[in-house]
């Protein structure tokens, strides 16, 4: 009910004062995991907008189960009106009907909120933000890994028309994703949409010098998958787990996690606990990360931590077929402290081609 009063006071207080924000920054509430619930991904680009004066506001879409950012103006009511709009006010398709949606309630109820630049992330929004201001810059903030025909930006080799339609421009942590997607377009859009900023890299320092016997395994058990493909994913933990009994592991949870699959075999095993919420918290407790396809294969290559992919799942093989994750060890191989050090090495070179330093005057020169 807070959420819902605080929402409503944002569009009370855009009715009748008018305000022009530099840069508005929407995103569902799932992606605050940091360690006071703060949305990471946003934080370098509100330092940079406090930094050069830009006026901005960060709006938080409502997502059941996922924890607030005191810092962020709930959305959930305009969100659920969005909602309901949607079963009246149908056009052609979702994307005219959302900007139609925009189109109307930026001339009816948020007739006093203007923008000159919209940041979102998972394209949340893309055709409301549009159908409200068709003249603004609206960019999609890359959150996890880019492979060839992801959906998010390719539907059957051809560009999604979310993008094309909205024109949308993609902010990218570095130039190997970029490379990617430009490859993967046979019209000029990508070539032209694409811009590099880099990711916000904490210092890279190895965290370890030597396999510690600690292993954090990210999971990857969401509604995405089939009940099918949750299965194979658990039979193939389950069975790494059994072969490497004299290891402890710590399993981290995927943000999106509601109880897909029952973990309760694996979670009852002696060697294996929960692991800290804060993922770098893990990083400094575990010397070995593993995973079917976790994006944390790179944040763990930046400490110099190798991982070990675990997937079952041949159409999720990104990170041989087109990342070319450089090693291809078992646990035993790590515990020879030379064969640790130089994977530290070998795989810190190889994340820097796909998490290039943040580069905030990027940022700033592609803003309207």
């Amino acid at each position: 009910m807070n959420r819902l009063l605080k929402s409503i006071w944002f569009v009370v207080s855009h009715l009748y004062s008018s305000k022009v924000y530099d840069v508005v920054f929407y995103y569902p509430q799932h992606f605050n995991r940091g360690k006071n619930n703060e949305n990471s991904f946003f934080q370098p680009y509100l330092d940079v907008c406090e930094k050069h004066n830009l006026s901005y506001i960060v709006l938080e879409e409502p997502c059941k189960g996922a924890k607030s950012n005191i810092n962020s103006t709930p959305f959930d009511f305009i969100f659920y009106l969005i909602k309901i709009l949607r079963r009246y006010l149908s056009k052609n398709n979702v994307i005219e009907t959302d900007k139609y949606i925009g189109s109307v309630l930026g001339k009816i109820v948020l007739r006093y909120f203007n923008f000159n630049n919209v940041v979102v992330i998972s394209k949340s929004m893309l055709s409301f933000f549009r159908g409200m201001n068709n003249d603004a810059r609206i960019f999609d903030l890359q959150h996890g890994i880019i492979y060839k025909n992801k959906s998010d930006y390719f539907i059957n080799s051809e560009v999604s028309i979310h993008l094309k339609e909205n024109d949308v421009f993609l902010l990218l942590f570095g130039n190997s994703f970029a490379n990617i997607l430009v490859k993967g377009d046979a019209t000029n859009f990508m070539n032209s949409h694409c811009h590099v900023t880099g990711f916000p890299v904490i210092k890279q320092e190895n965290k370890h010098h030597a396999f510690n016997n600690n292993i954090l395994i990210t999971l990857q058990f969401t509604h995405d998958h089939s009940e099918v493909e949750n299965i194979a994913l658990l039979d193939k933990l389950t069975l790494f787990l059994l072969e490497n009994s004299d290891v402890k592991f710590y399993l981290k949870h995927h943000p999106r996690f509601n109880n897909e699959v029952d973990l309760s075999v694996v979670m009852n095993l002696n060697n294996v606990t929960l692991a800290p919420i804060d993922l770098y918290e893990c990083f400094k407790l575990c010397s070995l990360h593993a995973t079917a396809y976790s994006t944390s294969v790179f944040e763990a290559a930046q400490h110099g931590i190798p991982s070990i992919i675990i997937n079952p799942l041949k159409q999720f093989n990104f990170f041989n077929q087109d990342f070319g994750y450089p090693l291809n060890y078992d646990i035993s191989d790590f515990k020879d402290i030379t064969v640790y050090q130089k994977s530290t090495e070998i795989v810190k070179s190889w994340a820097k081609e796909y998490y290039s330093p943040y580069n905030e005057l990027a940022f700033l020169d592609l803003l309207k």
